[in-house]
C-alpha cells in the first residue's frame, strides 16, 4: 500500500471537543488548523482565539506544554476555506446536529483534496446518514473518528466506516491514531452511540434505575461504584456532572429515538428531577451545580426526598465493604448476590443487567468481545471490561444466575440470553486464540497491522497469555529478564515500584549482568508507574512495605527509628547506631543513601547503554534513576520531578548533583547562576513536569531523549535507542572532575530570595532550612564562585545535608504525615 503521510490536519469546530482535539494534535507535533465561524465583531478569527484562550484555563491541561497552543493556526469559514486544500486529514467536530453537519460538508467539499481523509467526530450519529451529504466522488474517503473527552487523556478512539469507506483508509488512519496520537483504536459498527457510549450509557441508566429501586442516595452509589469496582473515583453521578447533564441527556435521546426495537427501550428515559436540573441550567461541573454542588470547601449532593442539597457522606455498609474488598470476582459477585443488604442487592442487579445488555447486543455493535471490553475500559476508565468480569467470575455460573433472574422477572428486560451465552462449551470470551465473535462463532485474533508490532506488550485482556521473556535473575524486589535480543530488562516488584534497599542491590546486580552478558540495560515496569520514589520506611528500617491501611504501628516504629538519628558534623558524617536494631541486620540510613548514589553513578557510567523507559510517575528516586541513564524514553503522560522537599528532605540519589552539573554545562564557562536558578527553584518547590514535554522543558529530559505518544510503544523505542547507541560503538561519558559551581555567593543569593519569601509568609522556617540545604548541595558548598569540583564532592554534600535534615523533628513529622495521610505536611 502506498504510504499515506499526514502533514497537516484541519479541525472544523472550535468547541470543547474540537479545540482539545487540535491541542492534542500539536502535542504530537502535527501542524493544525482550527476552524470556526467568523466573529461578528473585531478579528474574524476571534471565536477561535477565544477557544484557544480557554484551553489555557482547562484542568487537566489539554496541552502538553503551554507554549504549544501558539502552534494551532486560527481560521474561519469565510476567509480560509482554501487552506483545506493543503490538509491530509480533516476532522469535523461541530455540534451533534445532522442538518448542521450536512450544511458544513456541502460548504467545505469543494476544498477537500481527492486523497484527503474526512472524518466526523460524532459521538453517536449515523456515519452512513452523514455520508449522504458528502459528495459521492469523495465518499470513499469519509468515516467516523470518535475521540473521548478529554482527548489528550482518554485512550479510546472509535473508528467507524460508512458503506463506501475505502478499506485501506481505515488502516491508514488507525496507524496515525495509534502511533502518532498514542490512542487505543476500536473498530465500531455504525449503530447509535457506537460501542462505548452505548454500553457506558446503559450502565449509567441501569445504575440510576436500581439506585431508585433500592432507595440509595447518589453519594452512596458513587461510594459503591467507584474504586471498589476498579472504576474512576468519579464513579456514576459525579461522572454525569463531569460529562454534563445536558450532554448525557442528548446521548440518551439518541438511543431513545434510534433504538425503538431495543428490549430496554422503556428505560431510555430520564427522570423528572434530571430534566428539571437541565432546565434550571444546573448542568454539572461546567455550571458549578448539578447532582453535586460545592459549598465552600464542602461537597453537597442533591437529596431526592427533600429536593434540597445536603452534605455528601457516601457511607458504605461495613459488611458490603468486606465483600467489595474481595479481589476474586467469583467471590465478589457471589457475595453481592447472596447478601440481603440493599447496597449489595443494588450492585448485583446493576452488574446483572449490564451483562445481559452486553451479551444481547454484542453482535450488533462490535466484531468481538475485545472491542466491547476495550471500548468500555478506554472510554469510561474501567480497569476491567464487562465480559472480563463475567469471565473472571465464572461464565456458566453467572450466566445461570442471569437466566434465573430473567425467569423470575427481576431483570430490566425479559429478553432471553443469546444461545451462544448458554452454550455449555462457552467458558471464556478472551483467550490465547483471541476474543469471541458471535457473528462468526469463533475467536478472532488481534489486528495484524504493522503499527502494533511497535507494541511489545500491548494492553491485555483477561485470559490472554502474557510472558515477560526469560528470567536472568529474580528476587522479592526485582526481576531481570530478556526476550532473546541481547538486551537486558529490569523490572521492579515493589508496590508503586518504590526503591528499597533490595531494589538498589538489584539494580547494581543488573548493571553487572548487563556488562557481562548483554548489549544494553533497560529499566521498564511491566505494569504501573515507572517509580514513585524511594520507600523511606523500607530504606530506614529494612522492613517490608507498609500495608495500604492500618499502618499506625509502623508509624510508631518509624518515629522511634528516625529519632535515633544523631548526625554530628564533627564526627565526619557518620550516623552512629543502627535503626531499630531489634529488627536485625538493618542497614544504616547513610549507607543506604550512599548506595543510592552508587546506583545512579553505575547507571550513568555503565559500559553498556542504560535506558530508562518511563511511563507514568517518575518521582524522587525514580527521577534520579531516569536522569542518570544514558537515554530516557518517556510516554507523553509521564510525570517527572524531584519531590523530596515534600517530606522535608532533598534529592540525595544524585539529583542535586546532576542538575547542578547540567547547569554548569549549559553555562559553557560563563555565569552559572542564571542556569542553576531554575533547577534550584524546581527542586526547592518540588515541582513536577505534568507531561514528558514539560519534563524536557524543566531539564529532566535532554534533547537526545525521546518522547513517545503511545505508552505501549515505550519499551520498543527504548530497544531501538539501545541498538542505535551500540551501532556507534557506545562508550560511557568520561567522569567529570571539573564542574563549575556557584559557591558561597550563589548560596547567599538563594538565601536572600528565600528570606523575602519567609518574611512574606510564603514559606515556613523549615522550608527555609530545606531550601538553604538544597542551595548548599547545588552550589558546591562554602567555596569561591567558579570553583571546580567533581561529582563525588557534590554527592557528599547531598548526603550530608540529607542526613542533617533527617535528624530534625520537623522532617520526621513530614515523613510520618506523608506515610500516614498520603499528602505533604507544611510545618
Amino acid at each position: 500500500m502506498k504510504r499515506f503521510n499526514i502533514r497537516k490536519v484541519a479541525v472544523l469546530g472550535a468547541g470543547v471537543m474540537g479545540a482539545q482535539i487540535a491541542a492534542h494534535l500539536v502535542n504530537a507535533n502535527v501542524e493544525t488548523l482550527l476552524f470556526e465561524l467568523p466573529a461578528k465583531e473585531g478579528d474574524p478569527n476571534g471565536n477561535v482565539n477565544k477557544a484557544l484562550d480557554g484551553l489555557k484555563k482547562l484542568e487537566p491541561a489539554p496541552i502538553s506544554l503551554p507554549s504549544r497552543i501558539a502552534y494551532i493556526e486560527a481560521a474561519n469559514y469565510e476567509q480560509h476555506l482554501d487552506k483545506l486544500c493543503d490538509c491530509d486529514l480533516i476532522i469535523e467536530a461541530i455540534a451533534e446536529r445532522i442538518d448542521w453537519k450536512s450544511d458544513l460538508y456541502r460548504k467545505v467539499a469543494p476544498f477537500v483534496k481527492a486523497d484527503a481523509i474526512f472524518a466526523t467526530n460524532t459521538s453517536g450519529l449515523s456515519i452512513n446518514k452523514l455520508a449522504e451529504a458528502f459528495p459521492e466522488q469523495l465518499r470513499h474517503r469519509f468515516c467516523g473518528v470518535h475521540f473521548f473527552n478529554p482527548p489528550r487523556y482518554m485512550n479510546l478512539v472509535e473508528l467507524i466506516a460508512c458503506k463506501g469507506t475505502e478499506a485501506g483508509l481505515l488502516d491508514q488512519l488507525e496507524v496515525f491514531l495509534v502511533s502518532t496520537l498514542g490512542k487505543g483504536v476500536v473498530r465500531a459498527k455504525d449503530t447509535p452511540n457506537f460501542i462505548a457510549n452505548r454500553i457506558g450509557t446503559f450502565s449509567l441508566l441501569a445504575t440510576r434505575h436500581h439506585a431508585h429501586a433500592f432507595n440509595i442516595g447518589f453519594d452512596v452509589v458513587d461510594a459503591l461504584t467507584g474504586r471498589y469496582l476498579g472504576r474512576p473515583k468519579s464513579a456514576t453521578f459525579r461522572t454525569l456532572d463531569v460529562v454534563g447533564l445536558d450532554v448525557f441527556a442528548h446521548v440518551v435521546n439518541t438511543m431513545r429515538v434510534n433504538l425503538t426495537d431495543d428490549p430496554w427501550h422503556k428505560h431510555f428515559e430520564l427522570p423528572d428531577w434530571f430534566n428539571e436540573l437541565v432546565q434550571q441550567g444546573a448542568l454539572g461541573q461546567k455550571t458549578k451545580k448539578g447532582i453535586y454542588q460545592k459549598v465552600g470547601k464542602e461537597i453537597h449532593v442533591l437529596d431526592l426526598h427533600s429536593k434540597q442539597y445536603r452534605l455528601s457522606e457516601g457511607k458504605v455498609d461495613d459488611g458490603v465493604k468486606e465483600i467489595l474488598r474481595e479481589r476474586d470476582w467469583a467471590k465478589k459477585l457471589a457475595g453481592l448476590r447472596a447478601s440481603q443488604h440493599p447496597q449489595a442487592q443494588f450492585l448485583w442487579a446493576a452488574f446483572r443487567d449490564v451483562f445481559h445488555y452486553c451479551s444481547l447486543h454484542l453482535e450488533d455493535i462490535a466484531d468481538s468481545a475485545r472491542e466491547l471490553d476495550f471500548a468500555v475500559r478506554w472510554g469510561f476508565g474501567w480497569e476491567t471490561g464487562p465480559f472480563e468480569i463475567w469471565q473472571a467470575a465464572g461464565w456458566q455460573q453467572v450466566a445461570g444466575w442471569i437466566a434465573a433472574d430473567i425467569a423470575a422477572g427481576k431483570t430490566m428486560a425479559a429478553a432471553p440470553l443469546p444461545a451462544w451465552v448458554t452454550d455449555p462449551a462457552r467458558v471464556v470470551m478472551h483467550g490465547a486464540q483471541g476474543s469471541f465473535s458471535p457473528a462468526s462463532k469463533s475467536y478472532q485474533p488481534r489486528s495484524t497491522l504493522s503499527v502494533y508490532q511497535r507494541q511489545a506488550y500491548p494492553d491485555s485482556l483477561l485470559g490472554e497469555e502474557r510472558k515477560y521473556g526469560e528470567t536472568v535473575f529474580e528476587d522479592e524486589a526485582v526481576r531481570m529478564w530478556h526476550t532473546g535480543d541481547n538486551i537486558g530488562i529490569l523490572s521492579f516488584k515493589t508496590k508503586m515500584h518504590t526503591v528499597s534497599n533490595e531494589v538498589l542491590d538489584g539494580v547494581l546486580r543488573a548493571v553487572d549482568e548487563a556488562e557481562k552478558s548483554f548489549s544494553a540495560l533497560i529499566l521498564w515496569q511491566t505494569e504501573g508507574p515507572f517509580c514513585a520514589g524511594a520507600n523511606l520506611l523500607q530504606l530506614m528500617q529494612g522492613m517490608q512495605e507498609a500495608p495500604a491501611e492500618g499502618g499506625g504501628g509502623l508509624m510508631g516504629k518509624l518515629k522511634g527509628a528516625v529519632t535515633r538519628v544523631k548526625y554530628t558534623a564533627a564526627g565526619g558524617g557518620g550516623i552512629g547506631d543502627l535503626f531499630n536494631a531489634a529488627a536485625g541486620n538493618v542497614p544504616q540510613v547513610e549507607a543506604v543513601v550512599a548506595k543510592f548514589q552508587q546506583v545512579s553513578m553505575r547507571l550513568k557510567y555503565s559500559l553498556v547503554p542504560t535506558i530508562a523507559a518511563v511511563d507514568g510517575l517518575a518521582l524522587g528516586g525514580g527521577c534520579e534513576f531516569a536522569i542518570h541513564c544514558t537515554r530516557l524514553v518517556a510516554s507523553l503522560e509521564s510525570y517527572i520531578g524531584l519531590v523530596e522537599v515534600g517530606v522535608g528532605l532533598l534529592p540525595a540519589g544524585g539529583g542535586c548533583k546532576e542538575m547542578a552539573q547540567r547547569a554548569a554545562a549549559e553555562a559553557r564557562g560563563g555565569d552559572i547562576f542564571p542556569f542553576l536558578k531554575r533547577y534550584f527553584q524546581q527542586i526547592a518547590m518540588g515541582e513536577v513536569g505534568k507531561s514528558a514535554e514539560m519534563g524536557r522543558d524543566m531539564g529532566y529530559l535532554r534533547q537526545s531523549d525521546r518522547i513517545v505518544l503511545n505508552r505501549f510503544e515505550v519499551l520498543s523505542i527504548a530497544k531501538e535507542e539501545a541498538r542505535a547507541l551500540n551501532a556507534t560503538a557506545y562508550r560511557p561519558p568520561l567522569h567529570q572532575r571539573q564542574i563549575a559551581v556557584a559557591g558561597r555567593t550563589g548560596i547567599a543569593t538563594f538565601k536572600a530570595s528565600m528570606i523575602n519569601m519567609l518574611e512574606g509568609g510564603f514559606i515556613s522556617e523549615h522550608d527555609y532550612n530545606i531550601g538553604c540545604r538544597v542551595a548548599e548541595a547545588m552550589c558546591g558548598g562554602d567555596v569561591d564562585p567558579g570553583s571546580l569540583v567533581d561529582e563525588t564532592w557534590l554527592l557528599d554534600l547531598e548526603r550530608k545535608n540529607f542526613m542533617e535534615l533527617l535528624a530534625t523533628d520537623k522532617t520526621q513529622a513530614r515523613i510520618e504525615h506523608m506515610l500516614k495521610n498520603g499528602k505533604p505536611l507544611r510545618n
